[in-house]
């Protein structure tokens, strides 16, 4: 198994349309909408040895996620990377690290109240900070989940598919799942499906073929996953969006979530109970290798020549 390297050149660096300081120094605006409503749309980025991970990706998620929020996004690609790759500069980020990159647009700052009509110019603010990223023990170790109560929002309240500044449902749903001893939550939709954990996607592995909830469960349709699925594909390992619920998440053999950064990480337990042997899975384990391995050769990709 690879081992995960952790650099230490790279602090907390905060980039608030075009002011970069440090997370102490770093303001926003009072009446700026992102932080009164939480409108506003995100990102989160793996910065991989010089390079922003599914760049592309991510940046087609925002651009969709604030069309579901009525907004189109004022800044270019080209100036949003730019501002990104200045603040990982600043944050001391160089060719062999790793970085978690937060990017962040928000509606702006504009007369107290709900109507966003007289609200004309977007904020844009990155935080560079270091990846964390989880090492072989982590790995190994795995993580307890638990299936909350608190149900996944609807698409017709708020849509789980754009990547929205209002996260106070999965930061309940977390704190409920770490309340009954668990790392993370895993939460249904008000059908009952399984839908995602808090930052998240899922995974169940039956018998050598893995399912993942389909985007119209509720979820947000995460870059990494996309990746996922294309890499099953490639190696053969049979993958299919499906309805997945309850029973047959404990059922499974193997369980997994990822996310951009953090990559794919193991279920061991959900509710208490074991996964499949109580350990990493085979399969969970080789999907992670191939995951790993096709960063690796995007981030090489990326290098001039």
């Amino acid at each position: 198994m690879r081992t995960a390297k952790y650099h230490h050149g790279v602090d907390i660096r905060i980039n608030v349309d075009g002011r970069i300081t440090t997370s102490e120094e770093a303001v926003v605006p009072a009446l700026d909408r992102g932080f009164l409503f939480g409108d506003s749309v995100y990102e989160v980025f793996w910065w991989h040895k010089g390079a922003l991970i599914q760049e592309r990706e991510h940046l087609d998620r925002l651009e969709a996620s604030a069309r579901r929020l009525y907004m189109e996004i004022q800044a270019s690609r080209e100036e949003i990377v730019e501002a990104i790759q200045t603040t990982v500069r600043a944050a001391g980020g160089g060719p062999d690290d790793d970085a978690y990159v937060r990017l962040v647009v928000t509606r702006g700052a504009g007369p107290l109240g709900l109507d966003f009509a007289k609200t004309p110019r977007q904020s844009v603010v990155v935080v560079a900070a270091p990846a964390n990223r989880p090492s072989d023990e982590d790995v190994q170790r795995g993580l307890r989940a638990a299936l909350v109560d608190r149900l996944r929002l609807s698409a017709k309240a708020l849509d789980p598919a754009a990547k929205t500044g209002n996260y106070l449902n999965n930061v309940l749903a977390l704190h409920e799942a770490k309340l009954a001893g668990a790392d993370d939550a895993i939460m249904l939709n008000a059908r009952g499906q399984v839908t995602e954990a808090t930052t998240a996607n899922v995974y169940a592995i039956k018998d050598g073929a893995l399912t993942t909830p389909p985007t119209d469960a509720g979820i947000l349709k995460g870059t990494t996953r996309t990746r996922i699925l294309a890499l099953c594909e490639e190696a053969g390992i049979p993958a299919a969006e499906a309805t997945l619920l309850p029973e047959a998440l404990r059922a499974a053999d193997e369980v997994f979530l990822s996310s951009s950064v953090r990559g794919i990480l193991p279920v061991v337990s959900i509710d208490g109970q074991a996964v499949g042997s109580g350990a990493p899975g085979p399969l969970t384990l080789a999907i992670r290798e191939r995951f790993e391995a096709a960063a690796d050769a995007e981030a090489e990709a990326a290098q001039p020549a």
